[in-house]
């Protein structure tokens, strides 16, 4: 997937080259600031050692800040005067990024969040509605198909669950008295300390036993103002004679998409970058309808709290309601209005340009000069060899995906991971953005002790 901060994503980082690239470049003028607010918490943590490249790690921090703008190191100063909720790990080093190896990331909201979707699917065995209300957040999104349902409360999801949960003897009914379900899959996928990402599977029964088919579904399970729910989900169907069909498409757009857009930025593709946003059909997926959990710690913040020297930041959760952000639907203002005010620093961010990739002067932003963290200079990025499609069907698909950032003598930076939706355009004939997961720092080398690597410790 592409380099997409997902907090700044209505749109998610699952998704074509030209959205993903529209997407980071919001979200990318919003992690440039935080590199710069770092500042002066760099300047506490002076180093002399050298680089494998031969630099010492002050010179490093010196040329990283002297390539970012005035705006950007404001954004910083702002950032280091956040206050922080969660405890810092001791072993967190010093410019480094909270990643995977830090049993804050997933101690608490990991085992919250299989309690919690394995609490759903017995509510919904029990054809309990109001038991699965309690388990979401509202306003909750969920795509049964291509579009997201939206319930802004849980007297509208018990009054019309899903047709996949609403029980009904209708002939227009997809689940009907008798029908049964058996648990195939609880998975983790993705986590971080206020996201986790699950896979849920389940195969239905009707009540004589015949085999209907399969659900495959991908759950964001939030902590909102201290409290772990179901904010965001997406399920695809497979009847039974259609179990095991593969759709190559998918799996090959996925990874088209993401190594393309990767190459963009080590190419330092400013067009491919900056202008994609404005083509006919990014225009056109702005107006579709979707749902991502937006309000949630992504690639930009991680990056940029980090340089600050407040890496727990993003973590957050101290008045937020909501994390979901929606597009194309009438109120639309007011679901997304769910997540709360600004605060100082989103209000900051949010008329930023976009120099996180190339400044008013045409030179490369700020993302460039400071995307190598404590490692080294930046040099290119690269999609995960090991992302995938978790499950795919005609039209829509749930995908793993991220990126590894390196030096130009390729030394590993970083590697963040996401779990998205991909959705295809029967209109256009391609795979584009469904709605984003959530997103992860599974290893920033920062943290890592070698002197060889330039870490700030």
């Amino acid at each position: 997937m592409s380099e997409i901060p997902e907090e700044k994503k209505v749109d998610s980082e699952v998704s074509d080259a030209d959205s993903g690239r529209r997407r980071f470049l919001q979200g990318a003028a919003l992690g440039v600031i935080g590199a710069v607010a770092a500042a002066p918490v760099f300047a506490q943590a002076t180093n002399s050692a050298t680089q494998a490249g031969g630099q010492t790690l002050d010179q490093l921090r010196q040329d990283m800040m002297a390539g970012i703008e005035d705006d950007i190191k404001k954004d910083l100063e702002l950032r280091a005067k956040a206050t922080e909720e969660l405890p810092k790990p001791a072993s967190l080093r010093p410019g480094g990024m909270l990643d995977n190896r830090f049993p804050v990331s997933y101690k608490v909201g990991v085992p919250e969040a299989m309690r919690l979707l394995t609490a759903y699917f017995a509510a919904m065995s029990d054809n309990d509605m109001a038991g699965v209300a309690s388990t979401l957040h509202f306003p909750y999104a969920t795509y049964e198909g291509t579009e997201p349902l939206v319930y802004r409360n849980a007297q509208e999801f018990t009054s019309n669950p899903p047709p996949s949960l609403h029980l009904d003897a209708g002939k227009d009914s997809q689940r009907r008295p008798g029908t049964y379900d058996i648990l195939d899959v609880l998975q983790l996928q993705s986590f971080n300390a206020v996201n986790v990402g699950l896979e849920l599977c389940y195969t239905r029964y009707r009540a004589d036993g015949y085999k209907i088919g399969i659900n495959q579904g991908i759950y964001a399970i939030t902590n909102n103002d201290g409290k772990w729910g179901i904010q965001l989900s997406s399920i695809i169907f497979t009847p039974s004679e259609y179990i095991g069909q593969t759709y190559n498409d998918a799996v090959e757009a996925h990874l088209r998409q993401g190594r393309s857009g990767m190459a963009a930025f080590g190419d330092h593709d400013y067009d491919l970058l900056t202008r994609g946003q404005a083509s006919p059909a990014a225009q056109a997926r702005a107006a579709r309808k979707t749902a991502s959990v937006a309000n949630a710690p992504g690639a930009t913040l991680f990056f940029l709290s980090a340089w600050a020297g407040k890496p727990m930041e993003p973590y957050n959760s101290k008045g937020k309601m909501s994390r979901l952000a929606v597009t194309g639907f009438p109120d639309a203002a007011a679901i997304n209005a769910a997540q709360g005010t600004p605060n100082e620093i989103q209000q900051y961010e949010r008329p930023l340009g976009k120099t996180n990739i190339v400044t008013a002067s045409g030179k490369p932003g700020w993302f460039y000069a400071m995307a190598g963290s404590g490692v080294g200079h930046y040099s290119y990025t690269n999609t995960l060899a090991d992302a995938k499609v978790l499950h795919a069907g005609p039209e829509k698909a749930h995908a793993l995906g991220g990126y590894i950032r390196y030096t130009p003598d390729h030394l590993f930076v970083s590697e963040t991971r996401s779990l998205g939706i991909m959705i295809y355009d029967l209109h256009t004939g391609t795979w584009g953005t469904g709605g984003g997961l959530g997103q992860s720092i599974r290893r920033d080398r920062t943290n890592d002790a070698s002197p060889e690597v330039g870490s700030l410790g």
